[in-house]
């Protein structure tokens, strides 16, 4: 190398400073430090300063609010809610009418419960009226004939009354069965047939064993009211007459029980002025524990209309 050269670089060698030496007399130039430090230059630069606790500075550092001023917040909050409700009174209600509508509640009408809702009509079924009274045709064969004695004591027979109809039933002398009830039915339809009921006659047949005397006010006319109707006779006689009636006309008479009672199946027939059975209806009646016979009166009345009506056709026929 030339002299030249070995002098520019001894003259950029630094100096002990740091600084490298200026050229030809001009100033130094300041010295650059390395970018990174070693591990022992770091623990050198941060040896001898304690720990930092920050949390205590943070305390040190907060300022306490004074109670005072806590409650001044409290109380301007209060003012402030009580003067909105207050300007809410007096001008919130600009422009509306002040006369105030009060409403009175009746105490009775806030406590009665809603009426009941009414349950919808249901249709009746009633049964056509020969279906109710259970009437049967029979055909025209002649009736079996009954010689027995009325309650005026003469006698009575069904062949006698020829050019009549005759309605023939049977109950018990004492009227202690269906009596009260068949009873009443022959007496209204005796009042039903008006004219017509001088052309029918109203035969009951006795069917009490123990109780054959003829009488001439028996039970079984006054209690329903049939000793008033003209042309009703109460047959009875001997029991062996009685006992052949019975069996002619398929009545069944039982005793039994204690006190002895009789029962018997209820039957009505209808014989036409020829004498011939031409058809049967079926009574029947409500018996309650102490063997007492009812019926509501709607129905009574309207089986009695069926006994009109059937014995009134037959007075129009051949």
């Amino acid at each position: 190398m030339t002299d030249d050269a070995t002098r520019m670089t001894d003259d950029a060698t630094p100096t002990a400073d740091g600084a490298a030496p200026a050229a030809d007399g001009a100033a130094p130039m300041p010295a650059v430090q390395s970018a990174s430090l070693t591990p022992e230059q770091r623990a050198a630069a941060f040896a001898g300063r304690p720990p930092v606790d920050r949390s205590a500075a943070l305390r040190a550092g907060r300022t306490p609010v004074p109670r005072r001023v806590v409650v001044w917040i409290a109380v301007a909050f209060v003012v402030i809610g009580l003067g909105g409700v207050a300007v809410e009174h007096y001008f919130g209600n600009i422009g509306v009418p002040t006369t105030a509508t009060s409403t009175t509640l009746s105490p009775t009408a806030a406590t009665a419960a809603p009426p009941t809702p009414a349950a919808p009509p249901v249709p009746q079924v009633v049964a056509p009226l020969d279906a109710f009274i259970g009437l049967k045709s029979i055909g025209t064969a002649a009736a079996p004939d009954i010689a027995l004695t009325g309650q005026s004591g003469a006698p009575w027979s069904l062949h006698a009354q020829a050019g009549k109809v005759v309605v023939l039933t049977f109950y018990s002398t004492g009227c202690t069965d269906i009596c009260p009830v068949l009873g009443q039915e022959l007496r209204q339809a005796a009042s039903l047939l008006g004219p017509k009921a001088a052309d029918v006659e109203f035969a009951v047949v006795n069917t009490d064993p123990h109780a054959t005397a003829v009488s001439p006010a028996p039970p079984a006319l006054t209690v329903p009211g049939l000793d008033a109707v003209p042309g009703t006779r109460f047959l009875t006689g001997p029991l062996p007459q009685l006992n052949a009636t019975w069996i002619a006309y398929g009545v069944t008479v039982t005793i039994g029980g204690s006190p002895p009672r009789q029962s018997h199946n209820d039957i009505l027939y209808f014989v036409d002025p020829q004498g011939r059975l031409r058809s049967s209806a079926l009574p029947f009646a409500n018996e309650d524990g102490q063997g007492g016979y009812t019926l509501p009166a709607q129905q009574i009345t309207r089986f009695a209309q069926g006994i009109a009506r059937t014995a009134a056709s037959l007075t129009n026929g051949p």
